[in-house]
């Protein structure tokens, strides 16, 4: 759906919510959003707990959303998928989209001990209470 594809487009944060044994964890990551916005490249570190959870199971839960405090506006996107390591021509489109990595010394280094990822979505749902409280669209990718 349109709507949905145009608020992936808009941002650029999301939060990734990872499983394994019954333990789950989240992590604040920057995203750049690519085939046509049905997947989402993000980096890591291997060993992070979000990452490592995947070794058990690749599925994933995520959300996008503005940061808004009045509920009248609340708006985001909740994502489910599946992660796997990311081709490495999709470099480009990620270095491409946070060109201030390369202009960093610090963040040069930082991405050595990275890996970059791709979240393939299976379903979204876009929350926008200013349509009314609870309004919501839901789309299926597989």
């Amino acid at each position: 759906m349109k709507e949905i594809s145009e608020f992936i487009e808009k941002h650029n944060t999301l939060t990734l919510a990872t499983e394994k044994n019954h333990e789950v964890f989240a992590a604040a990551l920057f995203y750049v959003p690519v085939d046509n916005g049905t997947s989402l490249l993000f980096v890591s570190n291997p060993k992070s707990d979000h990452i490592a959870n995947l070794e058990h199971n690749q599925k994933c839960a995520a959300t996008i959303q503005e940061n808004n405090l009045d509920w009248e506006n609340i708006k985001g996107v909740q994502i489910k998928g599946e992660i796997e390591v990311a081709n490495d021509s999709h470099w480009e489109s990620y270095l491409g989209e946070f060109d201030y990595i390369s202009k960093s010394e610090t963040l040069t280094k930082a991405m050595k001990k990275v890996k970059l990822y791709r979240l393939k979505i299976n379903w979204a749902r876009f929350i926008d209470n200013a349509k009314g409280f609870g309004n919501k669209l839901e789309q299926n990718y597989t």
